[in-house]
Parts: structure tokens; sequence; C-alpha cells
């Protein structure tokens, strides 16, 4: 049976969708499967205590040129957001409402492509922008709508949130390989290491 790793995630982090590429290439590489968790970052990090790194103006100076760096790296584009920070909520709850996994991963793909990856990033907590992303990628707009607010994918969210919490997770991205912790699209090398040890 074929190992797998789980990714805790919230399109509002900018680091998140660095982590896509590298995801794939281990898949690839190790024959592993990737667990995809939507989690609402906002209450994580009110639950941790965690502060986002702009609020410390020399680090967010330096992430803002970093993060093209790390992008570059990785071999995508990166565009900061103009909505940011945005409201991830509609989008996460319609996530968790995929009940195939295949497809709960392709729209979470292009939740965050059309977030951080194209001239002119999408709002995922405006409605229009939403449904515009579902038009583009082939997605049914009325029926993701409708997942943003089922109550079930509100129940959903909270109980994944609570659970990256109650296991030590402080941010986005997060990975966990076997229990273990590791914290950061940079680290996913330290994920394949676990993975075929």
């Amino acid at each position: 049976m074929a190992r797998t790793f789980e990714f805790f995630f919230d399109y509002a982090s900018a680091t998140a969708p660095l982590s896509l590429p590298l995801i794939a290439a281990i898949e690839k590489r190790t024959g592993a499967q990737s667990v995809w968790r939507p989690m609402f970052l906002g209450g994580v990090m009110q639950a941790t205590g965690n502060r986002p790194p702009g609020t410390v103006a020399a680090k967010g100076a330096y992430m803002a040129r970093d993060i093209q760096r790390c992008a570059a790296h990785v071999g995508i584009p990166f565009y900061m957001n103009p909505a940011f920070p945005v409201n991830t909520l509609a989008a996460l709850r319609a996530t968790v409402g995929f009940e195939d996994k295949a497809e709960q991963r392709r729209f979470a793909t292009a939740c965050f492509q059309e977030s951080w990856s194209v001239p002119q990033p999408l709002n995922l907590g405006d409605p229009a922008h939403l449904q515009q992303l579902c038009e583009k990628h082939g997605f049914d707009a009325a029926k993701v709508a409708a997942m943003t607010t089922d109550p079930a994918n509100k129940e959903k969210l909270k109980a994944n949130t609570d659970e990256a919490v109650s296991r030590g997770v402080f941010g986005a991205p997060s990975f966990f390989v076997d229990g273990d912790l590791f914290f950061g699209h940079d680290r996913l090398d330290y994920v394949e290491r676990a993975l075929t040890a």
C-alpha cells in the first residue's frame, strides 16, 4: 500500500501554492499520495497566538522579495494578490464539500492558481470572482456556490481546523508524515526523506 502524507492549507497563505509542484514531484518520485486537508488559517493563528509575518516590518519586506525567489526556484509564476488578506472561508467550505478527492484537488489547485499565479489574481472572498474561477476551470458554479454555505461543510472545515491545532499546526502550509509535523513549503525535502526512510 502506498504511503500518504497530509497537506494542511489555506488559500490565504501566499507560500502554500509554492508547495504544489513540489508535492507532485514527491508523489512521482516516491509513489506516496498526498491527502489535501483544507483548514481556516485565521482560526489556527487565533488559537495558537501566531501572527502574520507582515506584522514585523523587516520580515514582511524580506518575505516580499524572498517569495519571488522561491516561486522562481519551484518553477511557478507568482503575483501578489491585491485583495490580500483574502477572506477564504467560502472557497475553503466549497473545497471540503468535494467528495471526489481528484476533483477536490483540481478545485484547490485552481483556487491557488487564480489567487497567486496569474497577473490579475482573483479575490476568492468575492462570489463573482469564485463564479469566474468555476467557469474558467469547468466547475458547476451553482453547485460550488451552494457548497460555500452548506452547514455540513462549515462543520467539516471547523473540524479540520480544530484537528490541525490539536496536532500542533500553527501556520500554512503544514505537512504530516506518520504524525510528524513539517511546516513550510521549504520543508518538503524533509517530508520526502521521511516518506522514504
